[in-house]
C-alpha cells in the first residue's frame, strides 16, 4: 500500500521508519592460514562446496587455484579432481605452516600489509613510485 493510500485509509504514514534486513552471519576459519572471517551461511557453504567441505579464505582459495592450474586442472569424473583438490589445499597448508601463518600476529602482519599497499595505491599524486615492502619471516616447523 502507498503512502497516499495509507493516509487516505486514515493509517499513520511515517517515512522517517527504515527497516534494515537482519544478516545471519557466522565466523569461518580458513583451513590452510588460519584465518578468521565474517561471512554469510550461504557464502560460506559454496566457499565449502568448493573445496571439499573445508572453507580457504580468499587469498589461500586463490593459492590452491593457482597450485590446480599450474598441475593442469585436472578434468576427470573419477574423482580425481577432488583429489587433486585436496592434495593442492594439502600442499598449500604445509606452506602456511612453513610460514607460521597460523598465528594471530601473521594475520596482522598480512592486515599491516595490504593497508600499506592499499595507502600507497591511492596516493596517485606523488611524483616518485611508492614501493611496498612485504616481510615474510621463516619458522621451523
Amino acid at each position: 500500500m502507498s503512502a497516499a493510500a495509507a493516509a487516505a485509509a486514515g493509517q499513520e504514514v511515517n517515512p522517517g521508519v527504515v527497516v534494515a534486513a537482519v544478516v545471519e552471519v557466522e565466523w569461518a576459519e580458513c583451513a590452510c592460514c588460519g584465518l578468521r572471517e565474517e561471512c554469510t551461511p550461504t557464502y560460506a557453504a559454496g566457499v565449502r562446496a568448493r573445496y571439499g567441505g573445508r572453507w580457504l579464505c580468499g587469498l589461500c582459495g586463490e593459492a590452491v587455484g593457482e597450485e590446480l592450474a599450474a598441475a593442469g586442472g585436472g578434468a576427470g569424473d573419477d574423482g580425481s579432481v577432488v583429489v587433486e583438490v585436496e592434495a593442492a589445499i594439502a600442499r598449500h597448508a604445509a606452506f602456511c605452516r612453513a610460514l607460521g601463518c597460523r598465528s594471530p600476529a601473521a594475520a596482522e602482519r598480512l592486515i599491516a600489509a595490504v593497508r600499506r599497499l592499499l595507502r600507497g595505491a591511492g596516493e596517485g599524486g606523488r611524483k616518485e613510485k611508492a614501493k611496498a615492502v612485504v616481510v615474510l619471516e621463516f619458522h621451523d616447523a
